[in-house]
């Protein structure tokens, strides 16, 4: 891949990550970032599924279907990461409970800054992580504009609220102009032959697999609460591409491991749009969207 598209498009991803974070702590509220901690075991059970047993699905996953190492990696490095920004979005869309997904988002975002660096280098085996610079690029482009939004948000409130529309524009403008770069400079290299031919069958079976899984693993665990297990499908699904870019790029410098994380992320938004579809039209023919639910 050219070296002029490369360093572009890490531009680009820290651009995306940036505003897709500025963009939730915009729109956070102290009644939302407090919203989770009402049901503690709820938040027990989101924890442990997306920290837990999806990074172990994962695994599983790979010892059923071997991947070459690097699209293995790059698995593993999305399975660890959990908050995907655009929760709240989804659960708002299909009438969910939208409350505990703001606050949820929060705390899982938080959550992954301080679990990858540290779980890492035990769920990728025989490959180098450097612990310190992953951390140190999490706190700065993920933790930092959390809080400095989360702050502008409780002082200036109504400049919050004029800033979110715009910001979360540009961050789904961003995310639009890294996938752009990145499938430009794919396939416009001998990368792409080789990228794809090792993706093949398995690779997207193995894609496919996780988010499915994933996203069955928080249905199953979100309790007997329709809304809460809802919530918990997609927050488990839908993984942080934000965290797991800032890792990739911080890391490694494979574009196999990015090229799965991409992969990955696109069959995120497939399924999660086809399964929020589905959901969406159930809740509307049982008269549930009534708009925002709090807990």
């Amino acid at each position: 891949m050219d070296p002029l598209l490369l360093k572009a498009g890490n531009y680009a991803i820290w651009f995306f990550v940036v505003t897709s974070i500025a963009a939730m702590g915009l729109n956070l509220t102290v009644k939302e970032i407090l919203a989770p901690w009402k049901k503690k075991w709820l938040l027990s059970i989101s924890l442990i599924a997306n920290f837990a047993v999806v990074p172990l699905f994962a695994l599983l996953i790979l010892s059923l279907i071997p991947l070459d190492t690097d699209l293995a990696i790059g698995l593993i490095i999305v399975a660890a990461a959990a908050g995907a920004p655009s929760l709240p979005k989804a659960m708002d869309i299909i009438g969910g409970n939208v409350a505990y997904a703001v606050g949820l988002t929060m705390i899982l975002t938080l959550v992954t800054i301080f679990y990858m660096p540290v779980m890492l280098p035990y769920l990728i085996k025989g490959v180098s992580v450097d612990q310190s610079g992953i951390a140190l690029h999490l706190v700065i482009f993920m933790l930092v504009p959390l809080i400095a939004t989360m702050a502008v948000r409780a002082l200036i409130p109504t400049l919050a609220q004029k800033m979110h529309p715009v910001v979360d524009r540009v961050s789904d403008l961003s995310i639009v102009v890294v996938l752009l770069i990145y499938t430009f400079g794919l396939f416009t290299s001998d990368f792409s032959v080789k990228a794809g031919a090792l993706l093949g069958l398995e690779g997207t079976l193995v894609a496919a697999l996780f988010i499915l899984g994933s996203f069955g693993i928080g249905y199953l665990m979100g309790g007997p609460e329709l809304r809460n297990r809802e919530v918990l499908a997609f927050g488990t699904g839908f993984r942080n591409v934000s965290a797991a870019l800032v890792v990739v790029s911080a890391n490694f410098k494979d574009p196999q491991i990015l090229f799965m994380v991409l992969v990955i992320a696109a069959f995120g938004i497939i399924f999660m749009v086809i399964l929020g579809g589905l959901l969406y039209r159930k809740n509307k023919q049982e008269g549930e969207i009534v708009g925002p639910v709090d807990l």
